[in-house]
């Protein structure tokens, strides 16, 4: 795992980790009201309705939200997949659901071919976990150096 400065939205990657939470409105799109979720929501018009889908047809779990061959964001190269940390957006996140979060991105980056994934820092800023002594050891453990972590947005 390598870790960066910079805004993982400008950052080259082949694909990039939308921190998320698993909750979805009443009109069917996911909550993505604050944090990195919200920014990628503000770029990518429409992402929570497809998040959303995905929550309530699979549950709360890594989801690619964009493929760069076919998607409305035509201008975007890079990937998006959804990386969640929490189970609710109110409540803080979770280590054990970053740990599986972290092993299906694994699985999924070894079937995309993958050779470079960002996110920014999962759980550690609305999450409220703490990156050296929570996250980072347990990240470190699972992700390769086809993982990198944004310490921007």
């Amino acid at each position: 795992m390598l870790e960066i400065r910079g805004d993982i939205f400008e950052l080259q990657a082949d694909a990039i980790g939308i921190t998320t939470n698993g909750i979805v409105r009443k009109n069917g799109n996911a909550i993505m009201g604050a944090g990195v979720a919200k920014a990628a929501n503000d770029r990518y018009p429409g992402i929570d309705q497809r998040l959303g889908k995905y929550l309530r047809q699979y549950g709360n779990r890594v989801f690619i939200l964009h493929r760069a061959s076919t998607s409305p964001w035509e201008d975007e190269p890079r990937e998006l997949f959804s990386f969640p940390t929490k189970e609710h957006w109110r409540h803080p996140s979770s280590l054990e659901l970053i740990e599986r979060s972290a092993k299906q991105l694994v699985d999924l980056a070894d079937k995309r071919d993958w050779q470079q994934v960002i996110l920014p820092q999962p759980g550690c800023g609305l999450g409220g976990l703490d990156w050296q002594q929570q996250v980072r050891p347990l990240l470190a453990e699972i992700w390769d150096q086809r993982f990198i972590i944004s310490q921007g947005l």
